[in-house]
């Protein structure tokens, strides 16, 4: 694969170009970007309810040319501290950028007004050295588990399985086309083509769908190919050489880092139920996020604070194979009442050794509950409920009404 990446490329406010305003992965809006230049460690800065959301770092080990360090050399565009560490020049949509030892890549940013993904053509100097095709994601981890597709031009789609077709290396949102068969397709269709689009489900069940322009990428090869002085069109392609693959993700804490998903935020402010996220109440509220299974989340949103303490509504995402996002309606009892629902519960708390989640209600007259319930598989079951034996704030006692005492 050619040497290490000059210091150039890795110093350089790599961070800023590649994400100019994105959304960042935090649940309300919004976030500023903070970046550390040397490792490239890009995340959204807390602001006020979001204090500890933050996204996903998208640095890793830039010893190695992978394609994330490549496609933030290609998009700098000559704003290297060093010029003679790297050549870069633009051709329609794309970016080509090339260190001192001739390591050189070709990338194109995703034209989605919300994403930061980059498209990358890279290849080592050496004679024998074939293209690599990979995409970065830049803070969305793909469900390794799950195909993935590319199309041109909104074509017939290269369907690409885990392991076999694709694969992360590097870093684990640097996803590289592995399949001898699937890189041959897909070379000759983007020469030819105006759009690629790569479709993906996330870790959370969210679908994606990144497009990234062609326009000028023959030129762009072409202007690699009198870089490292070969006879232009030796359009070969193979999987990596050399690069490691990527580490396991830690899902949870994956998920907690990254925050509500934008599309449950949306589902969530759509209740006016709930207090609005800036609300002074709510200024220093924090959701609580949990896996639940290999496919189940747990989302506790802060919803509204009174004299009971924060109340929030909670959610399932499922993203297995029937996915979707579901409002949770837990059991209540008064004796006002008898049995009731409840969508929003305060003190809420989620063990994951034993899967048990805990939480507080009350009727319209104060009259309150505690409850226990255990996720299983695909609901919460209720384990464990007591009623308060008087209402409103001279509640002294509590008695068991489920099970039958």
């Amino acid at each position: 694969m050619g040497e290490p990446i000059s210091a150039a490329f890795r110093q350089t406010h790599m961070c800023a170009m590649v994400l100019p305003q994105h959304r960042c992965g935090g649940r309300f809006g919004f976030r500023k970007i903070r970046c550390d230049n040397k490792r490239l460690d890009c995340r959204c800065a807390s602001v006020g309810m979001g204090a500890a959301i933050r996204g996903e770092a998208i640095g890793g080990d830039m010893s190695r040319p992978s394609a994330f360090a490549f496609a933030l050399a290609a998009l700098i565009a000559g704003m290297a501290v060093d010029a003679s560490a790297a050549v870069s020049k633009r051709f329609g949509g794309f970016s080509v950028a090339c260190d001192d030892s001739l390591n050189c890549a070709a990338s194109a940013q995703a034209v989605n007004p919300d994403k930061a993904s980059v498209f990358v053509l890279q290849r080592a100097p050496e004679s024998r050295a074939r293209w690599t095709v990979s995409i970065s994601t830049l803070g969305v981890l793909a469900d390794r588990d799950r195909p993935v597709a590319l199309s041109v031009d909104n074509g017939v789609d290269i369907t690409l399985r885990p392991v076999s077709d694709y694969a992360p290396f590097v870093n684990p949102s640097d996803y590289y086309v592995v399949s001898p068969s699937a890189l041959d397709r897909l070379m000759l269709q983007v020469q030819r083509g105006h759009m690629l689009r790569f479709s993906f489900i996330d870790i959370a069940g969210a679908p994606h769908s990144d497009r990234f322009p062609l326009d000028g990428l023959a030129a762009a090869l072409n202007e690699i190919d009198r870089q490292q002085g070969r006879i232009p069109g030796d359009r070969r392609a193979g999987p990596p050489v050399g690069l490691p693959e990527a580490p396991d993700v830690d899902v949870g804490a994956h998920l907690a880092a990254a925050g509500v998903p934008p599309r449950l935020l949306e589902l969530h402010l759509a209740t006016t139920a709930c207090e609005a996220p800036d609300a002074a109440g709510l200024a220093d509220a924090q959701p609580l996020i949990a896996p639940l299974s290999d496919t189940a989340t747990l989302y506790a949103i802060p919803c509204f604070r009174n004299a009971s303490g924060l109340a929030s509504r909670l959610y399932l995402i499922e993203s297995g194979e029937i996915g979707g996002m579901t409002p949770l309606v837990f059991a209540g009892f008064s004796d006002r009442l008898g049995w009731y629902g409840v969508d929003a519960l305060t003190a809420v708390a989620y063990d994951a050794a034993s899967r048990r989640l805990t939480g507080e209600g009350s009727d319209d007259h104060g009259c309150a509950f505690r409850g226990e319930w255990t996720f299983t598989d695909t609901a919460f079951r209720l384990d464990r409920l007591s009623a308060a034996t008087s209402c409103g704030a001279s509640a002294s006692g509590w008695k068991d009404v489920y099970p039958n005492p």
